[in-house]
């Protein structure tokens, strides 16, 4: 069996659990904080991304973590400069609450997500909606899948296209609304979530067709990159220049639609 295979059932009943200390949290009322514009935390992301990463170190002591929350560190919770990576050394990459202020306001459009990285390709990813019931789970070469269902995207016919589109605070708004008025130029719909993880998830469902924002972190991006690259999709290379780290632009779509779009949304990339 695939060596990452073999963690998938692991890796599952871990985020179940976290998944229900999320909601305890939630339940229970949250302390609720700002780290920037429109930008919130709260204790249990905190909770979470610490469950994860001491669930994890104590099934692959000699991996890494890379969390929202607390950055770079190894199973110990010591910080690890990026440059003092061996190569080959596996990276969990987690999101502990995507969405977060939608889980806040008790929407259900948010996930916990995790992707397991090893010198920049992901081979193993997994999104957890829990108030949806939705499991994403891929394994580098063995497919993408929503629960038990085996997911495969489609081209979509001209002018039925939709998009999941996200706004990045780290790129000029006037950007935004050109992608906008572009969309509507081509007949692409477009759907704004909140939680660009399980957008990327809903893509690779055949829920929308593709996804772009003008820049993702790697915890948001690393697991919904495999999971739409596993149903067929067409992923940028997220990765270069240092993706991994500092994130990137992110562009997926269905064959076709990815091809005819990239040129305005991403005019300097190749796809992988």
């Amino acid at each position: 069996m695939n060596l990452y295979a073999d963690r998938m059932d692991t890796v599952q009943k871990i985020l179940s659990h976290a998944g229900e200390l999320a909601c305890q949290y939630r339940n229970e009322g949250l302390a609720v904080s700002s780290k920037g514009l429109q930008d919130f935390v709260t204790q249990a992301d905190k909770a979470v991304e610490d469950y994860l990463i001491r669930q994890l170190s104590g099934l692959y002591p000699d991996d890494l973590f890379l969390g929202e929350e607390t950055g770079l560190t190894d199973r110990n919770g010591n910080t690890v400069a990026p440059t003092d990576c061996p190569q080959q050394t596996g990276i969990w990459v987690i999101d502990p609450i995507d969405g977060t202020t939608n889980y806040i306001q008790g929407m259900d459009y948010w996930c916990i997500s995790v992707g397991y990285v090893v010198d920049d390709t992901v081979q193993l990813g997994c999104i957890f909606a829990p108030d949806r019931d939705e499991f994403f789970h891929a394994v580098r070469g063995q497919g993408s899948y929503l629960n038990t269902q085996k997911l495969q995207m489609q081209t979509p016919a001209p002018g039925k296209a939709i998009l999941g589109l996200g706004m990045s605070s780290r790129h000029p708004l006037p950007r935004y609304l050109e992608v906008i008025e572009y969309l509507i130029g081509h007949e692409i719909e477009y759907r704004r979530f909140g939680a660009g993880a399980l957008m990327l998830a809903h893509a690779a469902a055949g829920q929308t067709d593709g996804y772009f924002e003008a820049h993702l972190n790697s915890w948001d991006a690393a697991a919904g990159l495999l999971l739409v690259e596993e149903a067929g999709g067409i992923c940028c290379d997220f990765f270069a220049n240092n993706g991994l780290f500092e994130g990137s632009p992110i562009w997926v779509a269905a064959p076709g639609l990815y091809e005819e779009n990239q040129a305005f949304l991403l005019p300097e990339t190749t796809p992988v």
